[in-house]
This record gives C-alpha cells, sequence and structure tokens, in this order.
C-alpha cells in the first residue's frame, strides 16, 4: 500500500515540479543569454535587483524541497491538487518578471526592478499566502513554518507597496535571514515535519 501511495504521489507532483522547475530553467537561460551577449550590452547592474533574482532561485529549490514534507497528503482531492498547482506558478510568474528583456544594447536593472517591483512583490505575497494555507487545505493542522511565512509575506506586501530604496535594500536583507532561519529550523527535516503534521 505504501508503495501504491508513492507511486500515486510522484504521478501527481509531476506537473508541480514542471512548473517550478519552468522557474530555474528560465533564471539559467537568462544567465546564458546574458554571458553570451555580455561584450554588447551596456548593463548598469543594481545590487537589490541581482540579490532578488538570486532568492527566487533559492525560493524555486526551496518549493521543490517542501514538497518532499507534502508526500504523506492524506486525502487529496482535484480542488486541493489545483490549489497546490497554484504556488509553483505564482512563483514562476514573479520570476519572469525579474529577468528584463533584451530590447537594445543598454540594461538599467534599476529601472527595471522599480517597474516591475508592484507586480512582482504582490505576486510574491500571494505565493506566501498559499503557502500559510497550503496544510490546512490538504486537511491538516497549519505548519510550524507559518510564523516564518508570514514574515515574508509581509516582507512581500511592504516592498509592494513602497518604492523607497532603502526599504528594499533592508528587506530583501531581511528576506535572506528569513531564509537562512528556514533553512536551519525546518528544512533538513521535511520528511518528519510532514509526518509530524499529518499525525496531529
Amino acid at each position: 500500500m505504501e508503495i501504491e501511495e508513492q507511486s500515486y504521489w510522484i504521478y501527481i507532483i509531476s506537473l508541480v515540479a514542471v512548473i517550478n522547475g519552468l522557474g530555474i530553467v528560465h533564471l539559467l537561460i537568462a544567465l546564458s543569454e546574458y554571458i553570451k551577449k555580455r561584450t554588447n550590452l551596456n548593463i548598469q547592474y543594481y545590487w537589490v535587483h541581482m540579490l532578488s533574482i538570486v532568492f527566487q532561485l533559492l525560493m524555486h529549490l526551496l518549493v521543490w524541497w517542501l514538497f518532499i514534507g507534502l508526500h504523506k497528503f492524506g486525502n487529496l482531492n482535484f480542488l486541493s491538487y489545483l490549489y497546490m498547482l497554484i504556488g509553483p506558478t505564482l512563483l514562476f510568474l514573479s520570476t519572469t518578471l525579474m529577468i528584463p528583456d533584451i530590447k537594445d544594447e543598454s540594461i538599467n536593472l534599476r529601472s527595471e526592478y522599480y517597474s516591475i517591483r508592484k507586480v512582482f512583490f504582490s505576486l510574491l505575497a500571494a505565493f506566501y499566502l498559499w503557502a500559510i494555507f497550503i496544510w490546512p487545505v490538504l486537511g491538516h493542522s497549519f505548519a510550524p513554518t507559518v510564523p516564518l511565512l508570514i514574515v515574508f509575506f509581509l516582507i512581500a506586501l511592504t516592498l509592494s507597496i513602497t518604492d523607497r530604496p532603502k526599504i528594499h535594500a533592508t528587506l530583501i536583507i531581511a528576506n535572506y535571514v528569513v531564509y537562512i532561519a528556514f533553512i536551519v529550523l525546518f528544512a533538513t527535516h521535511l520528511s518528519e515535519l510532514g509526518r509530524v503534521i499529518v499525525e496531529h
């Protein structure tokens, strides 16, 4: 029975993995394009934008790892499966916004960053809300990761509202601090975490 359940989980999680993987692929393709065209491009870098792109990659990797902890899903139905797809989709859409199109030989990443700021961080805020409620939607109690997810949500919400550079610089760094805390506290024990949540 356990083998059948694992096979079932691998089958249904495949689309979730594909959507999440597209975000990673999108980032890698963009990096490849910039490397190939670097001699012809005049790029005005903005460190907040660069840290945001790296953070997106880290979030995609974390989402992939988080689904290990969801393999004890219990009673999954089509609606809850649709809900599962929402999170990776939101993360993918936000990632596509972070990669500017190469339209000419000059790119100002600071201008690009603030031009997509509102939509980008609104999508991220929606993604964190999704993450907060994923376990209740699957019929279990809230995960112990919720407090950190709420912090992520509040950071994204704040960054979607304000365009003040100092706030963005501070909160982008704060994102990394929360991410590290998340990894230290939970990410090395996600399979165990999933079991504990299901049993309560």
